[in-house]
């Protein structure tokens, strides 16, 4: 009988390039810190998109998507990416700063994905996927790294996810780059500074955690499911996650 466990399922991580430049210092960092994928305790199946080549549109707070199953209308590849992001057990959110807060381009998908969740026939769905976040800017310290990493756990909590910190730090994982332009980050890799040292170190931390926790949540999940699976409100991380009959 398939029980949906991870010990013959892999957890699915998807990773996303908030970044509007291509390229840049964001991406350079999410690829980098997706080897320890690698290093993990279970298989992880990892998938990794860059919102610069994706268009996803600003909500227009039309409603639609309150009476039509949740569906946005707006013709972009909002749905495509979404879909990604339903189907994954873990989000790994790699962001710049931009004027000490999100890129519009992922503030667009968060408000996307809040809004035409509540179009959907349960409202409050227990999407219940672990999300972390990799902030990086110009400064660390009131450079806005920390207020990114608030808005991202404001979206897990409003997705009904949970917010996983790294171990050395009770917020997220942040780097800094004092220079804004796109290779800034390369070069700190190349001299292998002491603050670059710590961004690896706290977002090897947040993937490694953020992998536990979803393996934890599917096999508490695949247990109680007698006791879970009649509440519609679980019926969408069922439907996604446990398959074969208990």
């Amino acid at each position: 009988m398939g029980n949906g466990l991870y010990d013959t399922e892999p957890v699915k991580l998807l990773a996303i390039s908030a970044s509007p430049r291509r390229n840049g210092n964001s991406q350079f960092l999410l690829d980098t810190v997706l080897e320890y994928t690698r290093e993990q305790k279970f298989a992880v199946e990892t998938k990794r998109i860059s919102l610069a080549e994706k268009k996803v549109s600003a909500c227009i707070g039309c409603l639609a998507c309150y009476s039509n199953g949740g569906k946005c209308v707006i013709k972009d590849q909002f749905e495509e990416v979404r879909s990604l992001w339903k189907e994954a057990d873990c989000i790994l959110y790699c962001t710049p700063v931009y004027v000490a807060g999100l890129p519009g381009q992922l503030k667009c998908l968060i408000d996307r994905l809040s809004n035409a969740d509540y179009g959907l026939s349960v409202r409050g769905a227990r999407h219940m996927k672990t999300i972390g976040v990799i902030a990086q800017g110009g400064d660390f310290f009131g450079g806005g790294a920390e207020l990114c990493m608030v808005d991202i756990m404001r979206h897990a909590a409003m997705m009904n996810c949970v917010y996983v910190p790294p171990d050395a730090s009770y917020i997220g994982s942040g780097g800094w780059v004092w220079d804004s332009h796109a290779d800034a980050m390369r070069e700190k890799a190349e001299l292998m500074t002491e603050d670059y040292r710590l961004t690896l170190e706290t977002a090897k931390s947040v993937i490694t955690r953020s992998v536990e926790m979803a393996a934890i949540i599917k096999s508490g999940a695949a247990q109680l499911r007698g006791r879970l699976g009649t509440d519609p409100s679980y019926q969408y991380f069922y439907d996604r996650n446990i398959s074969g009959e208990e």
